[in-house]
């Protein structure tokens, strides 16, 4: 496997986790209220701006522009 196979990999394992992280924030939103679901809920929002500034940072590597 050349770098680009292993780069390209890694954006789309990046992309796949994104989407994961997203639809675990829209499931904890549709759920009550319950006294740890808003801690929970700041965590997965966390991992997901992290996964979000990684995947705009390999995508501007690549010369790939994001949206602003």
């Amino acid at each position: 496997m050349n770098a680009m196979d292993v780069a390209r990999q890694k954006y789309v394992q990046l992309m796949a986790q994104v989407e994961d992280l997203e639809e675990q924030v829209e499931a904890l939103h549709k759920q009550p209220a319950t006294p740890g679901q808003a801690e929970a809920l700041r965590a997965l929002q966390e991992k997901l701006g992290a996964a979000r500034t990684e995947l705009t940072r390999l995508s501007d590597g690549c010369g790939v522009p994001h949206a602003r």
